[in-house]
């Protein structure tokens, strides 16, 4: 079988090294990749718009590069999905709603545009919740994406376009956003590494407007070292993102082999304290804890955690964000908006000083508590989804392990550290529920690189197979 053929198979960093070497040509893998989506995302609903002339083109302007001896960047000819709350000059720009249905984008994201820089090839959109307001894969606008593990399921949300996109081996690469969970769910249920940075680590420019300062950008791959190398093309200071961090001094991908995990302090919690966890998960990723331990030569301490649960704060904190997008919009396109998007309008209506007060008083004991605990140890695990993946059209679960549980309550394992800002992902840990089921991996802020390095030691003690 020629390396054409197998490019959308292969990943991100090979398809890179063959495209660099001359090995395979930009415009094969592009090409592979298209052939694919065309095949096989009538099933899954992944894509909401695919540009395969103007990937074309690019892919062979790459070429041209390697046939004139130039270097054309770490992701040459990588094929790249594009979650559609990324804008992209010229292409859609609906972020999943029918308020903005016929809108197209006038700027790239810095995610994108750098990422372009590096060599990548983006190829179309994927889709989202409106306004990635849901931790599942369905819209008004573009109906529902399905689990390529189990079409009947979801593949999460709410870059669950993007997850299924890479799961099913249409692409390496698909730009995601985690808001609460909103890369590391995905990456759960689709058996893919979903990376949220600490707080400000990949960009948000140029005008991203948000006032609950809890929302990340990031990607889903197939492999750590994917992961670590996309960051690395696209993560550094941005003058049009106040909250952007630099660029770390030791390239991330550089940094997966020079951790020394030995010794390391790393506590096991199934539920933060305060959360239900399906038994099924829980017994899946505890077995994975306990592997990553015993694998890593790193040492079992207890986690004693008892987080206070945040969702009051959460939701007051991200109202604001969504109001953003409604308050403007026509009166006879609201009544079209998907009810979970109308009720934060309606809070925001009832939003008064002393509930944002209180949200970020909530927020600020939370940093606290997660402060003091990571005094305790340096890593902690946590299954990265309380309850195996649910249909695809939703609703999200209201009942986990026999307790009843509203919307932040089925996320209470993940948006906690958007609130607090700490790095955390998700590697394949298992299966639960006729889906995959991942780890969480959480670590200080700015520990980004251990955490990285963590989930590649586990991806070698339990390596995945390929879609």
């Amino acid at each position: 079988m020629s390396a054409a053929r197998d490019a959308p198979r292969t990943d991100a960093v090979e398809t890179a090294e063959l495209v660099r070497t001359g090995a395979l040509a930009a415009r094969e893998a592009v090409a592979a990749a298209l052939d694919r989506i065309a095949r096989l995302d009538g099933d899954l609903g992944a894509f909401v718009h695919v540009d395969a002339d103007g990937a074309a083109a690019r892919a062979a302007a790459i070429d041209a590069m390697v046939a004139r001896g130039e270097d054309p960047g770490p992701l040459a000819g990588v094929p790249l999905a594009v979650k559609e709350l990324h804008a992209v000059a010229g292409w859609p720009y609906a972020m999943g709603s029918v308020l903005h249905a016929d809108r197209v984008a006038d700027r790239t994201s810095t995610i994108v545009a750098r990422a372009v820089a590096a060599g990548a090839v983006p190829v179309g959109l994927t889709a989202s919740p409106e306004f990635g307001r849901a931790s599942f894969t369905a819209s008004v606008l573009h109906g529902v994406t399905r689990n390529p593990h189990a079409p009947e399921l979801t593949p999460g949300g709410s870059s669950g376009g993007s997850a299924a996109a890479v799961a099913s081996g249409m692409v390496p690469l698909g730009t995601g956003t985690d808001g609460a969970g909103s890369l590391r769910i995905p990456a759960s249920y689709c058996g893919l590494v979903g990376f949220k940075g600490t707080y400000g680590r990949v960009p948000r420019g140029p005008r991203h407007r948000g006032t609950a300062e809890n929302d990340h950008y990031g990607v889903l791959t197939r492999t750590v070292r994917d992961t670590a190398r996309f960051l690395d093309c696209v993560c550094g200071a941005d003058e049009y993102d106040r909250a952007s961090l630099p660029a770390p001094p030791i390239p991330f991908e550089t940094a997966l082999d020079r951790e020394d995990l030995r010794g390391l302090r790393v506590a096991w919690s199934p539920d933060l304290g305060c959360a239900p966890c399906d038994p099924e998960v829980a017994a899946v990723v505890e077995d994975a804890a306990k592997a990553f331990i015993a694998g890593t030569g790193a040492r079992e301490v207890p986690a004693g955690l008892r987080l206070e649960s945040c969702g009051a704060a959460f939701r007051t904190l991200s109202v604001p964000d969504v109001h953003a997008e409604l308050r403007n919009a026509p009166d006879d396109r609201l009544g079209s908006v998907h009810p979970t998007v109308r009720r934060y309008g309606d809070a925001a209506r009832a939003l008064d000083a002393d509930a944002l007060v209180d949200a970020h008083e909530a927020r600020a004991r939370l940093v606290e508590t997660l402060a003091e605990a990571f005094g305790r140890f340096d890593l902690l695990l946590t299954p990265a989804t309380q309850a195996p993946a649910f249909p695809a059209e939703g609703p999200m679960p209201t009942e986990i392990a026999g307790r009843p549980v509203d919307h932040w309550g089925a996320l209470a394992v993940t948006f906690p550290f958007n609130l607090s800002g700490h790095p955390a992902v998700s590697v394949p840990a298992g299966w639960a529920g006729g889906a995959p089921t991942g780890l969480q991996i959480v670590g200080r802020r700015h520990e980004d690189a251990r955490v990285l390095a963590a989930a590649a030691a586990f991806e070698r003690l339990r390596p995945w197979p390929a879609p």
